[in-house]
C-alpha cells in the first residue's frame, strides 16, 4: 500500500460525496474510508487520520459483491488518530464497478475495482493488440456502468501509431502512450483529474506497470523484463493498489488478467453495449428475433453486403452473445442463492430482536 497522502487533501478529494454520507446511518458514530488495497482477511484503507490497517465484519464481506474490491467505501467506527487497526463495519453500495466471472467455472463475481469513473484498457500497439479481447473488456465495463478508454503503450515501437489507433478508436476513445519517452502521458492524466477515480485493466506483459510509475513519477510498481522473442515484459503486479496521482486524481492498477469473462448478472447490460453498431442495425430488422442469417428483411446481413459491417465483428457479437445465454442460468442460480441467504440472516436477525412474550 502506499502509506504516504498528498500534504493537502481531504475525504472529498478521495471520492466522499454527498450522495454517499447520506447512505451513513444516522447516529451510528460509523466514519468512511476508502479501500486501497486488499488482502486476504484485511484491507488497506485511506481515512480521515490517514492509512489504516482493517480487518473485515462478515457482515463486510456478504454485503460486497464479488468481495472487497480496491475502490469500496467502507463504514468503520471512530478511532482515535493513533490507533493502528480499524474495523470495517459496512461497505457501501458500489456507483460502479469492474467484475469479472470468476476464474474457472465457477459461475461467481471477483470484483476487481469499484466506484470508478473510468477504465482504461491498456494493450501495446507492437504485439498484444487484440480486438477481440478488448471488446470482452468493453462489454465488462459497460455492464459496471462505468466510461471506458483504449490506451496503446509502447508506441515508441512502432514507425507510425496512426494505423492502430485508428483500428481500434471505432470501438472507444483511443490514444497512443510511450512510458519511454512520455508521450501520451500529460493527456492520459488530464483524463483523471482531482477527484476522479480511474483504473487500468489488460494483460499480462502490455507496460501497464511502466505506465503507471510513469504517472506516478516515481518507481512504485516492478517492471518485468522484456522477452526477445515476442517483446512481451513478463507478469510483474500481483495485487490491485489504489495510488494517488500528482494532479490530485486516483488510479488503481491492477495485475494483468489471463482470461476475461464479463460478469453480467440478471437485468445488467449486455453485448450489445459494446456492440452498439451491432445493435442498431438488428434494429432495423424487419422481425424482432432475426436470427441476422437468411431472413428476409435482415439489415445486419445488408450491412455486411454494403461493407458497413464486417464478418469478424459480427462473429464477435454472437459469440459473446452466446456465452451469455450460456452462463445465465449458472449467473441466475447464485443470484437465488445468495438472496435467499440474505433474507434468512434478515430473518434470523429480525426474531432475534424481537422482545420475549412475558407470558411464557
Amino acid at each position: 500500500m502506499e502509506r504516504t497522502l498528498p500534504e493537502v487533501w481531504t475525504i472529498e478529494d478521495l471520492g466522499w460525496s454527498d450522495e454517499l454520507a447520506r447512505l451513513v446511518p444516522a447516529g451510528s458514530g460509523l466514519a468512511p474510508a476508502r479501500v486501497a488495497s486488499v488482502y486476504a482477511a484485511r484491507v488497506d484503507l485511506w481515512t480521515r487520520e490517514g492509512p489504516r490497517l482493517a480487518s473485515l465484519r462478515s457482515r463486510a464481506l456478504r454485503d460486497a459483491e464479488g468481495g472487497v474490491a480496491v475502490g469500496d467505501w467502507a463504514l468503520v467506527a471512530r478511532a482515535s488518530a493513533d490507533a493502528s487497526e480499524v474495523v470495517v463495519e459496512a461497505i457501501l453500495p458500489r456507483r460502479t464497478a469492474f467484475l469479472r466471472q470468476a476464474a474457472g467455472e465457477r459461475a461467481e463475481p471477483q470484483a476487481i475495482a469499484a466506484n470508478v469513473d473510468r477504465v482504461f484498457v491498456v494493450t501495446a500497439v507492437d504485439s498484444d493488440l487484440n480486438v477481440r479481447r478488448i471488446e470482452r473488456y468493453l462489454v465488462a465495463i459497460a455492464a459496471g456502468g462505468a466510461e471506458a478508454q483504449l490506451v496503446l503503450t509502447k508506441a515508441d515501437l512502432v514507425a507510425d501509431v496512426g494505423p492502430a489507433l485508428e483500428r481500434v478508436s471505432a470501438l472507444a476513445p483511443a490514444f497512443a502512450t510511450s512510458a519511454r519517452d512520455g508521450r501520451g502521458v500529460d493527456e492520459l492524466l488530464a483524463r483523471i483529474p482531482r477527484g476522479t477515480t480511474a483504473a487500468v485493466v489488460g494483460s499480462s506483459g502490455v507496460g501497464k506497470s511502466a505506465l503507471v510509475n510513469r504517472l506516478l513519477g516515481r518507481d512504485v510498481q516492478l517492471e518485468g523484463a522484456v522477452r526477445a522473442y515476442d517483446g512481451r515484459g513478463r507478469h510483474t503486479t500481483t495485487r490491485r493498489a489504489l495510488f494517488t496521482l500528482p494532479g490530485g486524481g486516483l488510479l488503481i492498477d491492477t495485475p494483468g488478467m489471463r482470461e476475461l469473462k464479463p460478469w453480467l448478472p440478471a437485468g445488467a447490460l449486455d453485448a450489445d453495449d459494446a456492440f452498439d453498431d451491432v445493435a442498431a442495425f438488428a434494429r432495423s430488422c424487419r422481425y424482432r428475433d432475426c436470427g441476422h442469417g437468411r431472413e428476409p428483411g435482415c439489415a445486419v446481413r445488408a450491412a455486411l453486403d454494403a461493407g458497413e459491417l464486417s464478418e469478424a465483428r459480427l462473429a464477435a457479437w454472437r459469440k459473446l452473445s452466446r456465452e451469455r445465454a450460456e452462463r445465465a442460468p449458472r449467473q441466475a442460480s447464485f443470484a437465488a442463492v445468495t438472496e435467499s441467504r440474505r433474507r434468512a440472516r434478515t430473518t434470523t436477525l429480525a426474531l432475534r430482536k424481537r422482545p420475549k412474550d412475558k407470558g411464557r
